[in-house]
């Protein structure tokens, strides 16, 4: 599957989760020419939808990006999870990873890297307890977990479970976040044939993604960005935070309001789980 495969396939899957969220049923989705992303037909109205996914740009310790240290940990992590399917042994060991300011290793060291990873919690395994063992060094032959590891935990916990690394960043929005991530969109034209067109905005499981439960008053003091809006071809700009299932919606009546409350998404938690390349 390539990307442009992968990033429909995450389009749709949250596109289905918002729907479902809204109780909205259409009779039928269909692929839009990009754009629009997607088109929904709900008896005799046409809805063309356009889809982005919000991510802050704000940097981390050592001026890295979160968003492309997310990216890279997801490489890393789904290159582990195959990796380690040699090593039915590490089945039951869980593994918690600290960068040194968050600096990942590039992508032409991802292998070696988990190989690295692989070898050393195979040579610890026999003196791993339920109780986490802290390791802030390591041999000198492992060179890449020495150069970008500031220390790891391991321990055994009797189940399956994916290693994890330490992340935290700021939580919340501000204005020129907001307009950044949309700005190109709001350049579109309007699809022909149409009744209304949406621009839904995805805020996902990263991080990076992460606004809290930012009340919908604050964007209405975006006035800025709200006026790009304003003057742009969308009826409704929506901002649908996934992990929540949290909606804020503009449109030209009522600017923004709040349409559904936050609350835990029942499928992240259980069989609706986001598809590849969806932490």
């Amino acid at each position: 599957m390539n990307n442009a495969q992968k990033q429909e396939k995450r389009e749709l899957f949250y596109l289905r989760a918002f729907l479902k969220r809204m109780e909205i049923e259409p009779q039928r989705t269909e692929r839009g020419e990009n754009p629009p992303d997607f088109y929904l037909v709900c008896g005799s109205v046409r809805i063309a939808v356009e889809i982005t996914e919000y991510h802050s740009q704000r940097k981390g310790p050592g001026n890295h990006s979160w968003r492309m240290v997310e990216e890279a940990w997801q490489e890393i992590k789904a290159l582990f999870v195959t990796k380690r399917q040699q090593y039915p042994a590490l089945d039951e060991v869980h593994g918690f990873l600290y960068f040194k300011d968050l600096e990942m290793p590039s992508s032409g060291q991802y292998e070696e890297f988990v190989d690295e990873l692989l070898k050393f919690g195979m040579s610890e395994l026999n003196v791993l307890t339920e109780e986490r063992t802290l390791y802030h060094c390591f041999p000198a032959t492992y060179l890449l977990l020495n150069r970008y590891l500031k220390k790891m935990h391991l321990q055994k916990v009797g189940c399956h479970m994916t290693w994890g690394m330490a992340s935290a960043t700021y939580v919340g929005i501000s204005e020129q976040e907001l307009e950044r991530a949309i700005f190109r969109k709001l350049k579109k034209p309007r699809p022909p044939r149409i009744d209304e067109y949406w621009l839904l905005i995805v805020s996902g499981t990263h991080m990076s993604q992460n606004i809290g439960l930012t009340g919908h008053e604050i964007f209405n003091n975006f006035t800025g960005v709200n006026k790009k809006i304003q003057a742009s071809c969308f009826d409704k700009v929506i901002f649908f935070q996934y992990i929540y299932e949290r909606i804020l919606c503009w449109n030209r009546n009522k600017q923004w309001e709040q349409l559904k409350a936050a609350r835990f998404s029942r499928d992240s938690l259980s069989n609706g789980q986001p598809p590849a390349g969806i932490p």
